[in-house]
């Protein structure tokens, strides 16, 4: 294009953008050059939008011949390390959920490069571009309208409605509903933030675009310290500076609302005396004359609890919502099984693992896939069919060879759980996976709440659903995002690598070695005021004899990245051998990578195998990684080739006692008490003795046990429930008494819901104390209630007892 037309082109666009716009003509000179100089495949750039970090273009990709949007960001913090590379992160997020037709699809991204002018052999001048970074640009899909137009829109016309303005709520929550089950919170919900494409459906589609401020909820604390959005729709707490997953929902119910009320909500509804009544429960839009009884009012009237923890999740307000419209959608949801929707979500589910299936695993392991349309209907068809859950099942992961879901256990108090649903090929590995997953009752492992088998809807085939403790993600993932973050301390990763070394050191006690130790198969848990590392999928896994050491096989399983010498530098013909010290030559690796994602993370699949072949006497000789951090010293001690000069974990652990669980003796305790004694090899020997798999319509292996007493002589009676129930109204205990009774509650480590009523007992400060105390103790409760009245505690009292027990507990705690 010729400087005329450029110069033509940047006179009818900067007359469009806004003054609070950091983008302005100098910026946009650069861009049309830039554009017109290194990406000239896009051509009739035309004004679309702008925010206060960036612009957007319409203009027509005449490699793919689409009309796209372009969005140019720039990074304005100079204390950002990493400059514009922290700018990517908004289309690696859209990217990952790419499979929704509730988020802005992003086609590609890429870099407009700085140029300098420079002379050849014979004094020419050639442009040529440097390696500094100038604009981060994303190629979109094009939508003309966001939701604040299409307001405003309506205000002008007329008001669509109910029911078409409770698709667009349900298309709102659908979007933030595929972030949130991937614990991924927005943190700028607002009008502006939903675009607006055209649909044969309804005649639109709502899309959730901008994730600018979106952040992995990965502080231990589950919440971030800062104050990130737009100031009208900030939550309480974010008024404060911590953002939570549950932020977003508060500013989405202050969108609903609007969206509800069009005709008596303007532009700026929003004022200091409206948000400080809403953010202190006293009322909702008092001053308007709003509908509030609406099914979209009874929705964002959940969403503006003033207490984040009295909000529903996304899942359960999409579900509800759905419910109250009471009509088919015309659409597909992605992130959550409709029961009418199950045909053509089963399609598409089946569709998707085709289309994305290496062809190598297609072919290896064709008789696992689960890829079948039809068989996927049937199971789904199943799980609501099974009266144990609540019929919410929302998609956090599935891919070739199983999925899995989240939904709420009835019998566990609604307790949230994952299903994770594979197919039976070999019922003596499955029979493995859970003998061993029955042993390990503590929190350095996912618990294995249940498991029963599929088979009659789904015959010939067999499918196990196991029924697991709900993580936030895999450690994996964790990684990825904390070192985006850009807020990974050496603390941190210490508490982490901590965590790892414990929990294989605690299969290590019951002779278990794990055989695919690899950052997929660890989760972390983000709910409580810990972070919390959770050792997972035991598939692959082997108990050994109480006198063997090690087995030998001839085919290698599990993770080859991740594998030690004497299992990866065998020839196919020759055994293999797996033992503790395999796993802790694995772990070791972990560690690495851990202490040095930066650097490692894009070349494990070559260093660490490498290693390996190449009988390296030190660890990373070749390549830079930090040698002076605390977990480098566990890094030299176990990535060492020869096996009989590597470290145990359980030498680690015991030379660190304080650092580990499972070296205190109240680990040693549970070892004695839930060990089964080894099994036979299943690669090598038939179990036999291993009780059948369990049918859906049988009595469960671990059925929940549920207990009331009324009386401190039965206390003795909880220790092996789940379920509690105490009821000792009048029963005038005492001080004492209270700390009598938190010590009998201490000793019941399986307490998953504890209801406490102690009616007008007067126990004072010190005996709520002790209650506290002991109740502390039970690091499974989920749920726990408290009626302390006439106790002798006032209101300060159990707010402080409240406040130590979230301290302690990943739990829903009522005080009354």
């Amino acid at each position: 294009m010729s400087k005329a037309l450029q110069s033509q082109l940047l006179k009818t666009i900067s007359v469009k953008i806004p003054k609070d716009c950091q983008i302005q003509k100098v910026n946009l000179k650069e861009i049309i050059k830039l554009m017109f100089s290194q990406k000239k495949y896009f051509q009739d750039l035309e004004y679309l939008s702008s925010g206060a970090y960036a612009l957007v273009l319409k203009a027509k990709n005449t490699q793919e011949n689409r009309i796209v949007a372009l969005k140019f960001l720039t990074s304005t913090n100079q204390e950002d390390a990493n400059g514009i590379e922290s700018i990517k992160k908004e289309y690696e997020m859209l990217q990952k959920f790419g499979q929704s037709d509730f988020l802005v699809n992003v086609y590609d991204c890429f870099y407009l490069m700085e140029e300098d002018v420079e002379e050849d052999e014979e004094g020419n001048e050639k442009t040529i571009l440097t390696e500094e970074k100038s604009f981060f640009v994303m190629e979109m899909e094009l939508c003309k309208q966001n939701l604040k137009q299409l307001f405003d829109f309506f205000r002008n016309t007329q008001s669509p409605p109910n029911e078409i303005k409770e698709v667009i709520a349900i298309q709102m929550l659908e979007g933030l509903n595929n972030l949130h089950v991937k614990n991924i919170m927005h943190r700028d919900i607002k009008p502006h933030n939903f675009l607006v494409s055209p649909s044969q459906t309804y005649g639109f589609t709502i899309k959730l675009c901008d994730l600018g401020f979106a952040s992995a909820v990965t502080k231990s604390k589950s919440h971030y310290l800062s104050k990130k959005g737009t100031d009208a729709y900030f939550a309480p707490e974010v008024e404060k500076g911590q953002s939570r997953i549950q932020s977003d929902i508060f500013s989405l119910g202050l969108v609903l609302l609007e969206l509800d009320n069009l005709n008596v909500l303007n532009d700026n509804w929003i004022d200091l005396d409206t948000k400080a009544e809403i953010h202190k429960g006293k009322a909702i839009a008092s001053k308007y004359q709003i509908d509030r009884k609406s099914n979209i009012y009874k929705i964002a009237e959940i969403c503006l609890k003033p207490n984040y923890l009295e909000r529903k999740s996304s899942g359960d307000l999409l579900y509800e919502l759905i419910n109250l419209h009471g009509q088919p959608l015309k659409f597909i949801l992605r992130s959550m099984i409709l029961k009418e929707q199950i045909p053509q979500q089963s399609q598409y589910m089946a569709q998707i693992l085709l289309d994305n299936t290496d062809q190598k695993i297609k072919k290896k392991d064709t008789e696992k896939q689960f890829v079948n349309k039809e068989i996927l209907s049937k199971l789904l068809q199943s799980l609501f069919e099974n009266n144990k859950y609540v019929n919410n099942f929302q998609i956090l992961n599935f891919g070739s060879f199983g999925m899995v879901l989240s939904t709420k256990k009835v019998n566990l108090n609604n307790k949230e759980i994952a299903l994770k649903i594979q197919k039976i090929v070999n019922d003596q590995e499955i029979q493995n996976e859970i003998r061993i997953m029955q042993q390990l009752k503590t929190p350095l492992v996912v618990q294995l709440y249940d498991h029963y088998v599929i088979e009659k809807a789904t015959a010939p085939e067999k499918y196990v659903v196991f029924e697991l403790e709900k993580c936030s993600c895999s450690l994996q993932d964790y990684l990825e995002r904390q070192t985006k973050e850009g807020e990974f301390s050496d603390e941190q990763k210490l508490n982490i690598a901590l965590q790892i070394i414990d929990s294989v050191n605690y299969i290590h006690c019951f002779n278990i070695i794990h055989r695919d130790i690899k950052p997929e198969n660890f989760l972390v848990c983000l709910d409580g005021n810990q972070l919390e590392i959770k050792l997972c999928d035991f598939g692959l896994s082997v108990q050994l004899g109480k006198d063997c050491e090690q087995i030998e096989v001839q085919c290698m399983v599990g993770n080859m990245t991740y594998s030690a010498p004497e299992i990866i530098a065998k020839e196919d013909d020759q055994n293999k051998i797996y033992s503790k010290k395999s796993d802790s030559y694995s772990v070791g690796l972990l560690l690495s990578l851990l202490d040095n994602y930066l650097i490692l993370n894009e070349i494990v699949g070559i260093t660490f195998p490498s290693m390996a072949f190449e009988q390296q006497n030190e660890p990373f000789n070749n390549i830079n990684i930090k040698r002076n951090s605390e977990i480098f010293k566990f890094i030299k001690l176990l990535v060492v080739w020869e096996r009989v000069n590597r470290a145990s974990l359980s030498t680690i652990v015991e030379q660190n006692t304080n650092q580990f669980k499972s070296n205190q003796n109240k680990m040693k305790k549970i070892l004695s008490q839930d060990y089964l004694g080894p099994i036979q090899n299943v690669e090598t020997v038939n179990i036999g003795s291993v009780a059948p798999l369990i049918s859906q319509n049988q009595i469960p292996i671990q059925d929940i046990k549920k207990i009331l007493i009324i009386s401190m002589k039965e206390l003795y009676k909880i220790t092996e429930f789940q379920v509690v129930e105490i009821y000792l109204k009048y029963n005038n205990i005492g001080a004492e008494g209270a700390k009598d009774l938190g010590t009998g509650i201490a000793q019941c480590k399986n307490i998953t819901t504890l209801t406490l009523d102690l009616y007008w007992n007067y126990i004072g400060e010190g005996g709520a104390k002790d209650l506290g105390t002991g109740i502390a103790q039970c690091k499974y409760i989920t749920t726990l209630t408290l009626n302390l009245r006439y106790c002798g505690l006032d209101y300060d009292a159990k707010i402080q007892l409240k406040k130590f027990l979230e301290n302690q507990l990943q739990a829903k705690i009522t005080i009354y």
